[in-house]
């Protein structure tokens, strides 16, 4: 029997051989001959540097406060489920490996839970009230593509996280850019125009043809025919696709609205701890493409996690939080080796532009395209006083082939408490659309409990 010492001596070395040879299970080889993790990630720091003849670290190594990179020290870095990769570490966050998104059907302590490989459990962001209720509702009404995405505009957790196609959970659907974002990139004309000083929310609008009309024939102004007039928020509210291609022309130029665009978090990376497609919008020079842009109907489109997460901001001083899933990592004793916290992507306006925009918003709910949805509310003690501020879009699209229906928005009592986008997806024949699964969301959010409070 070799004393400890040795014993000790032929582990590390039998793992610096797994190693090697590619097994990055390192966990298991850590409880199957159970060495403090701290002793492990010494020994395989000290030799590794060894091999590489570069001096030690004079200062002691510390172990990671949050565990999770402690523990799996070196790259790759994985936890496993069945055997199967499923979550790797992005320096001190964990996240989900594309292909792997939970099913949410755990639930322990009233959370979503998965337990994984080792010991490890996984504790999710997403409410099981909110998401169990409003994904009955969509599949009640058997719709074929229904989304619902809600986030704590404050903190980036999502709390709802449903997606459905042909009445099969999907989750998958929500991270695909593939979605127009129709008449929702008027938050984008609009706070360009703001941004610019170029027009307020009472700036009013002539114009001549239909609400909802669109084309150089009725964005090109004729004193004698320009007899439709309204507040840039009322146009907002009821989407009227001319004044927004007249406000383009007028005070903006593409380069301005690409970058607007961009502050929005099109056309680049969205940070998450899962893999979102990139939302896109091109947004042309010639004048006739600027104006179809500017009121919804260019080369634009965006993924339902994005969509709640613009929402989120202007409710949040402007500002974009990291949308993540996994609140907590949790070790084979119980213990806390990962928990989430706030962290800040970027800036899409400023507090005065985004608390403006919100004001806008809220005309779209009170007397716009949203009102159909929301009308019950005045009518309900609980609910009479919350105020939602949202954006609906419509447009056909292609991929999936279909009629678009959107609400993105955001909904509080004193302070901002929930964001939310809302899609549905069918072929012209509809029985619920996005701004009624939005109310429905919402509905749940406010009256599961006494005190509405996203969790954390």
């Amino acid at each position: 029997m070799p004393d400890p010492i040795s014993r000790a001596l032929l582990s590390r070395i039998f793992i610096l051989l797994l190693l090697s040879a590619g097994l990055y299970h390192l966990p298991q080889a850590i409880r199957s001959i159970n060495l403090p993790a701290s002793d492990l990630i010494f020994s395989f720091n000290k030799d590794a540097k060894a091999a590489s003849n570069d001096p030690l670290p004079q200062a002691p190594i510390q172990v990671a406060p949050s565990g999770l990179s402690g523990i799996f020290d070196g790259e790759p870095s994985f936890l496993t489920k069945n055997g199967v990769p499923v979550i790797r570490m992005n320096g001190n966050q964990p996240v989900l490996l594309e292909g792997f998104l939970p099913h949410f059907s755990t639930i322990e302590n009233g959370r979503y839970v998965t337990h994984l490989d080792g010991g490890y459990t996984v504790v999710w962001t997403v409410d099981p009230t909110l998401q169990e209720r409003t994904g009955r509702y969509i599949r009640a009404h058997r719709v074929p593509y229904g989304v619902f995405v809600a986030a704590n505009p404050k903190n980036g957790r999502l709390i709802a996280f449903w997606g459905s196609r042909f009445n099969e959970f999907d989750p998958g659907i929500l991270l695909r850019a593939t979605y127009p974002a129709a008449s929702l990139f008027k938050i984008i004309t609009a706070t360009d125009a703001l941004s610019h000083n170029r027009i307020t929310p009472n700036t009013r609008i002539h114009f001549h043809g239909c609400l909802y009309c669109i084309g150089p024939a009725y964005w090109k102004s004729n004193r004698r025919r320009d007899w439709l007039e309204f507040t840039v928020a009322e146009a907002l509210g009821k989407s009227i696709n001319t004044v927004f291609a007249k406000i383009a022309l007028k005070y903006l130029t593409p380069e301005d609205l690409r970058q607007t665009a961009l502050r929005y978090g099109f056309n680049k990376p969205i940070d998450a701890d899962f893999s979102i497609d990139q939302s896109h919008a091109d947004i042309p020079d010639d004048l006739n493409g600027f104006a179809f842009a500017s009121a919804g109907f260019g080369d634009v489109a965006i993924s339902p996690v994005h969509a709640a997460m613009i929402a989120g901001a202007l409710s949040n001083d402007g500002v974009m939080m990291r949308p993540h899933l996994i609140e907590k990592v949790l070790g084979k004793n119980g213990e806390t080796l990962f928990q989430d916290s706030p962290n800040y992507l970027f800036q899409v306006a400023s507090p005065l532009i985004a608390k403006t925009m919100i004001g806008m918003m809220r005309s779209t709910v009170a007397k716009g395209t949203g009102r159909r949805a929301f009308f019950r509310w005045r009518s309900n003690p609980r609910l009479r006083h919350i105020l939602v501020a949202g954006k609906t879009g419509t447009l056909t699209g292609k991929n999936p082939a279909g009629h678009y229906e959107w609400f993105i928005g955001t909904a509080s009592n004193e302070d901002p408490t929930i964001s939310v986008a809302a899609l549905t997806i069918d072929k012209g024949v509809w029985t619920i659309k996005g701004p009624d699964i939005a109310s429905k969301g919402m509905y749940t959010f406010f009256n599961k409990k006494p005190t509405p409070k996203v969790p954390g």
